[in-house]
C-alpha cells in the first residue's frame, strides 16, 4: 500500500479548469465563424426557416457557455476548498468555551487488486485511513480521530553496551556468620540493559497501557517482563495503575537507569532501595508541580518471585516531591543549561512485613535483606550462631534532594530502615536493627550539551559495619543529543555490602572499579 498527499488530485482539477478555458477560447470562434457563414447575411430573401435554424445554433451555444462558466466557477470553488483543506484548521465540534484546533492530513491509499483473466477490470478501490505511523519521542501508529479510534500504540528502546574491570585489594572477606568468601578480580564485556517498552491507549481514551521488556547477559540471556501495567486516569490529576512496577520509593530508583548521573546508580541507593511487585498505585499531582503515588502490593523485593515463595502480607508505600521553582524536569544533570534556579525536594515511607512458612523457614523473597557488612539476614548464623531468622517487620524512610543552574546539578538522598520485630527459631541477641547511609553527587556541564563531569560519595552504615564509595567520571554527549552517549567511572570501594550484578558491585568488595559505556535510545 502506498501513500501520498493528494497533489495529484489538485493538479488533475487544475487540468480540468485548464481545459475548459482553452475550450471557452475555441467556442467562442465557432460561433463567430457561424454567424459569418450565415446565408441570411447576404441573401435577404433567403428562407425563414434556415433563419430560425442559425439563431437556435447560436443559442444553443450560449447555453453550452454559460453551462461552462457555471461548471468552471465550481471546479475554482472545489480547488480552492481543497488547498485549504489541510494542516491547521477550527476544531468545529468542540463546543467547550476555549475550542482548539485540528490538524487535517489528507492520504491517497492505492491498494493491490488480484488480477483475473475471467474477471472485467475492477474498478478503482480506496478507503478511508485511520492511522498512521510516525516518529516522534518513538515510532508511534496513532490515530487521525482520537475519539473514534481511541487505539494508539508507541514503541521506545535503549541498549546499555558496557565494560567493566575490578581490581581487588583484599583475596576474600569474612561475614557476620563467620563464613569467609573469595573476592575475585573481574574484567568483562557484557550487555547491561536491553529494552524495549510498548505504551498507549486502549479501548477507551482513559485506559493506557505499559510494556517494558528486559534482557542482559547478566541474566542468561533471557527476556524478562519487568513492568507491565493497565492505568485509568480517574480525572485530570489521578490516576490508578493495576499491574507490575517499582515499589515507590527512592528518587533516583523511580527515576530510571538511562538517566542516571554516572553509569549506575550510588552503592547506598541500591542497597537500601526496594525493588518491583504487583499490586495497585495511585498516581496524582498537587500544587503547581507536585507529584506524589500510593501503593499497596505483594513485597518489598518480588519481582520475578512466584506467590509459592512469597508471604501472605502486602508492602504499602508512598512517596512525593514537589518542585518549589518549576518543573525540574527528568533529568538530574543539567543537559539544557537551565537559565535559573531549580529544585526538587521529597521524601519515601515503606512498610513491608516479611513471615516465613509455617515451618519457620525464611522465604525467598525474605532473602533480599543484609546487615551493613553484607550478611544476608535470613542466613543461619547471621544474628547468632545456629538460629536463622524468618520473620521481620521492615520500616524504610528517604529524604531527597536535587538541585541544577546553568550547566550545575546536585543530588542527594538521606535513607533510614529500621528491622523490626526480627523472630528466629532460637535465641537472638537483639531483635533490632537500625541501619542508614546516604549518597551526595554532583557534577558540571565544561562543554554544554557535550561534556560533564561529575564526583559521587555513598556510605551504608549500622551496626555491623560501614561500608563506602567514592566515584568520579564523565559523559560525552557526541551528538549534543540526550539520546545517546558514552560514559566512564573509576569507583573506590571499601567493603561493600551490596550485591548487584547489574551495577557491577558484588558483596565484599574492596578496590577499585572502572566502567566504560556506550548508551543509546530511541
Amino acid at each position: 500500500m502506498m501513500y501520498s498527499r493528494p497533489r495529484a488530485a489538485s493538479l488533475r482539477t487544475f487540468g480540468l479548469l485548464l481545459t475548459l478555458r482553452l475550450s471557452l477560447f475555441m467556442t467562442a470562434p465557432i460561433a463567430a465563424a457561424q454567424s459569418a457563414d450565415d446565408p441570411s447575411a447576404v441573401n435577404p430573401n433567403f428562407e425563414t426557416v434556415e433563419s430560425d435554424t442559425s439563431i437556435a445554433t447560436i443559442k444553443q451555444l450560449q447555453q453550452q457557455l454559460e453551462e461552462q462558466s457555471h461548471l468552471l466557477s465550481d471546479l475554482r470553488e472545489r480547488l480552492d476548498e481543497s488547498e485549504l483543506a489541510f494542516g491547521l484548521i477550527s476544531d468545529v465540534s468542540d463546543d467547550s468555551c476555549t475550542p482548539g484546533m485540528r490538524e487535517r492530513v489528507a492520504l491517497v491509499a492505492e491498494l493491490p487488486v488480484e488480477a483475473s483473466c475471467d474477471v472485467a477490470a475492477l474498478g478503482e478501490k480506496s478507503r478511508k485511513l485511520n492511522y498512521f505511523v510516525d516518529y516522534n519521542r518513538g515510532w508511534r501508529i496513532e490515530p487521525f480521530d482520537r475519539q473514534e479510534h481511541p487505539f494508539d500504540l508507541r514503541a521506545n528502546g535503549w541498549i546499555q553496551f558496557r565494560h567493566h574491570e575490578f581490581s581487588r585489594q583484599s583475596e576474600s572477606w569474612t561475614d557476620n556468620a563467620g563464613v569467609t568468601r573469595p573476592i575475585r578480580n573481574r574484567n568483562a564485556f557484557d550487555i547491561e540493559r536491553a529494552r524495549l517498552t510498548l505504551s498507549g491507549h486502549a479501548i477507551d481514551p482513559r485506559l493506557s497501557y505499559f510494556v517494558q521488556l528486559d534482557g542482559d547477559t547478566d541474566g542468561g540471556d533471557t527476556v524478562d517482563f519487568f513492568d507491565y501495567w493497565w492505568a485509568w486516569q480517574l480525572t485530570d490529576q489521578f490516576q490508578i495503575q493495576m499491574g507490575k512496577r517499582k515499589v515507590s520509593a527512592s528518587r533516583q530508583w523511580l527515576l530510571g537507569a538511562r538517566l542516571t548521573r554516572f553509569i549506575d546508580r550510588p552503592m547506598a541507593n541500591d542497597f537500601f532501595r526496594p525493588d518491583r511487585t504487583v499490586g495497585i498505585w495511585g498516581i496524582g499531582q498537587f500544587a503547581k508541580h507536585g507529584h506524589y503515588e500510593l501503593m499497596v502490593g505483594n513485597g518489598y523485593r518480588t519481582a520475578n518471585l512466584p506467590n509459592s515463595v512469597t508471604d501472605t502480607r502486602f508492602t504499602f508505600a508512598a512517596t512525593s516531591y514537589v518542585d518549589p521553582n518549576g518543573d525540574f524536569g527528568g533529568q538530574i544533570v543539567d543537559f539544557d543549561g537551565t537559565t535559573s534556579p531549580l529544585w526538587r525536594l521529597g521524601h519515601s515511607l515503606v512498610y513491608s512485613p516479611q513471615a516465613g512458612n509455617e515451618s519457620g523457614i525464611p522465604l525467598d523473597e525474605a532473602d533480599f535483606l543484609r546487615l551493613s557488612d553484607g550478611t544476608r539476614l535470613t542466613q543461619t548464623g547471621a544474628l547468632a550462631a545456629g538460629t536463622t531468622v524468618s520473620d521481620f517487620d521492615l520500616w524504610f524512610y528517604g529524604v531527597d534532594m536535587s538541585w541544577k543552574y546553568r550547566g550545575w546539578s546536585a543530588t542527594s538522598e538521606v535513607f533510614l530502615r529500621w528491622i523490626d520485630d526480627i523472630t528466629a527459631d532460637g535465641v537472638l541477641p537483639q531483635t533490632n536493627l537500625f541501619q542508614h547511609g546516604f549518597y551526595a553527587e554532583g557534577g558540571r556541564f565544561i562543554i554544554p550539551k557535550t561534556l560533564d563531569l561529575n564526583l559521587r560519595y555513598s556510605q551504608v552504615a549500622g551496626d555491623f559495619g560501614t561500608a563506602s564509595e567514592i566515584a568520579s567520571g564523565f559523559n560525552w554527549y557526541p551528538l549534543a543529543k540526550s539520546t545517546i552517549k558514552c560514559s566512564f567511572d573509576a569507583t573506590y570501594l571499601d567493603g561493600s555490602p551490596l550485591q548487584n550484578t547489574t551495577s557491577d558491585i558484588l558483596v565484599g568488595d574492596d578496590g577499585v572499579l572502572f566502567r566504560s559505556q556506550f548508551q543509546a535510545e530511541f
